[in-house]
């Protein structure tokens, strides 16, 4: 019995010392690695600390703080329910339901209903409305969300660019690909890059949307800036990163100074919408997304509206995009375009 606890104590105080070592291994950590992975200190030398919080967590708290500012709009389609109060849309003459609703009739319905087009017409006028009362067009931004991973293994394949914990998210080579091609076409003239948190956990998540703090922990990068690589890593947001798997250092990107370098639209702001609009649709239908996409251009009834619908039309097509891609769409106002990102 003594010799098995002489035993275990000797296993602890290696494992401690293993531990001790782990934090000055640096570049030399294979070995640890290898130890490590022999005690059972760590299941896999691989082994990385994933981030706690979902994706979609994070992009509705990244557009909340920035709907807070006051110099961003999200037009219908892409974070709002409708833009007209209602989340679906029907035609009934169900006695059941209208019962149900506490309008019961026997012949005569109470509400003599509407056709597709008059609602349409009014979503238009509605549309139209609410696009004039937005200043004058900074640009347009298109954001890609990430959740970042957590890197704190020496054995990361990134670690020795850092040398201490990092964050790091994954580039899929179709969704780069889009987004390339968006870049050729838009050129400066539509800003689009991923956003990924620096956020360990959901508690400082929260912590951060609750103060406002979360798009300042967040890091943006340039999409086309990320060409030919699978990965993307990180330690403070506002710094820089390195680009991998073969290793480029990309010098800090300034979210707030990148939008004051964008080329206000010529256009007025309902031709610059449904402008790009129609470019989104054109990339899209010239690429592997492109039958997916035509399906949900159907499926919101896109072939039955007329050219008198021209905003509606374009609100469709970029809410359909942001369906199949993720990318989140988002207009700056001109002369208030700011942030502390």
């Amino acid at each position: 019995m003594q010799a098995e606890e002489t035993q275990a104590n000797e296993y602890t105080h290696i494992k401690r010392k293993a531990l001790n070592w782990r934090f000055s291994a640096g570049k030399n950590a294979s070995h640890f690695c290898r130890l490590a992975w022999a005690l059972g200190i760590t299941h896999h030398p691989l082994q990385q600390m994933r981030i706690q919080y979902e994706e979609k967590t994070f992009e509705g708290y990244f557009n909340t703080e920035l709907a807070r500012r006051g110099n961003f709009y999200f037009p219908p389609g892409q974070v709002q329910e409708g833009s007209i109060g209602a989340d679906a849309i029907v035609m009934s003459k169900s006695r059941w339901l209208f019962r149900r609703l506490g309008h019961p009739y026997w012949f005569r319905m109470p509400f003599k209903g509407m056709s597709y087009r008059e609602i349409a017409e009014e979503m238009e006028l509605h549309l139209g409305r609410e696009i004039s009362n937005i200043p004058d067009i900074q640009g347009n931004i298109l954001f890609q969300y990430k959740r970042s991973e957590y890197m704190v293994k020496p054995s990361a394949e990134e670690w020795p660019h850092w040398n201490e914990p990092y964050f790091r998210y994954d580039i899929y080579p179709e969704q780069q690909k889009l987004l390339e091609h968006l870049h050729t076409k838009f050129s400066n003239q539509v800003l689009i890059v991923y956003a990924a948190p620096a956020v360990q956990d959901v508690g400082e998540l929260v912590d951060l949307y609750v103060g406002n703090q979360l798009i300042s922990r967040t890091n943006f990068r340039p999409s086309h800036e990320l060409a030919g690589h699978k990965r993307n890593t990180f330690v403070e947001p506002g710094a820089h990163s390195w680009a991998c798997s073969d290793p480029v250092r990309l010098d800090p990107f300034r979210f707030d100074e990148a939008l004051k370098s964008l080329h206000r639209p010529e256009l007025d702001i309902r031709s610059a919408v449904t402008s790009l609009a129609n470019d989104i649709e054109e990339v899209l239908l010239r690429s592997p997304l492109a039958r997916p996409f035509r399906t949900l251009l159907r499926q919101f009834g896109l072939q039955d509206l007329g050219a008198d619908t021209p905003l509606l039309k374009a609100y469709i097509k970029m809410s359909a995009a942001r369906d199949i891609t993720g990318l989140q769409w988002v207009i700056a106002h001109a002369g208030d375009a700011r942030s502390d990102a």
